[in-house]
């Protein structure tokens, strides 16, 4: 398993991206948080993952992702979280998603599995979701009252202002891998922060890989767009 990874700030003055990669005695966990508000609730996760692995390496990614959500729920600034867990024989990937960062499997076959977005422009039933749990909807944005400030996604960690619209429950799934192919885990900044054109941006970053690309590559193609974002890419090839 050969691992690259890269981040900048892009068009942006400040990073409010984090992501770690921290190997154990039964796996490797990998995640990517892009914050979001500033960087206190993505910086927080980061370092909470360390702890919880060290002291629980066999936890499970819901479970890690229900440790996140009760510590950070009160804060001020949110992040969303994409954690991935591969086992050292590296025969399957266990997939957490909450937020709009992409994790991308590819398969024998060509395809590639990409995870879903939980993003109220985008994902129908996630914004009626949020809608049931009391938020509306305006320009794009989810929101709690009227005075105070929108997010575009309907699950996140902290946002504590959103805190009763927010789901906080990641999507989990568990995917097999096979030699030759790859898992790639990048925040939105590194494939589309519009989110208008994600399925071709995807197709893009799917063929740099299979060229041969590395994260750093993939970084640079997004900078070179002119993001306007934040980006952050984690490959790991098999």
């Amino acid at each position: 398993m050969k691992i690259s990874k890269a981040t900048a700030r892009g068009a942006r003055s400040y990073q409010e991206d984090r992501y770690f990669v921290f190997p154990t005695v039964i796996g490797t966990y990998l995640g990517v948080f892009d914050g979001h508000g500033g960087d206190e609730c993505a910086a927080y996760c980061v370092k909470a993952m360390r702890i919880i692995l060290t002291h629980e390496p066999a936890s499970g990614l819901q479970d890690a992702v229900a440790k996140l959500s009760r510590e950070t729920r009160t804060m001020r600034a949110g992040s969303t979280a994409s954690l991935v867990f591969i086992p050292k024989d590296e025969s399957r990937v266990d997939v957490a998603v909450l937020g709009d960062s992409p994790v991308l499997v590819s398969r024998p076959d060509g395809s590639i599995w990409v995870s879903p977005e939980h993003n109220v422009r985008t994902n129908e039933a996630e914004a009626d979701a949020a809608i049931k749990r009391g938020g509306f909807l305006a320009q794009g944005y989810l929101f709690a009252d009227y005075s105070g400030d929108g997010l575009q996604m309907s699950r996140a960690l902290g946002d504590a202002h959103l805190d009763k619209v927010l789901s906080r429950e990641p999507e989990v799934f568990s995917l097999a891998l096979y030699k030759g192919k790859f898992v790639l885990m990048c925040s939105d900044g590194a494939v589309d922060p519009s989110h208008a054109a994600a399925k071709a941006s995807i197709d893009s970053i799917v063929a740099l890989v299979e060229a041969g690309g590395d994260a750093q590559e993939i970084v640079e193609r997004a900078l070179a767009a002119k993001t306007g974002d934040n980006v952050t890419a984690i490959l790991v090839r098999l």
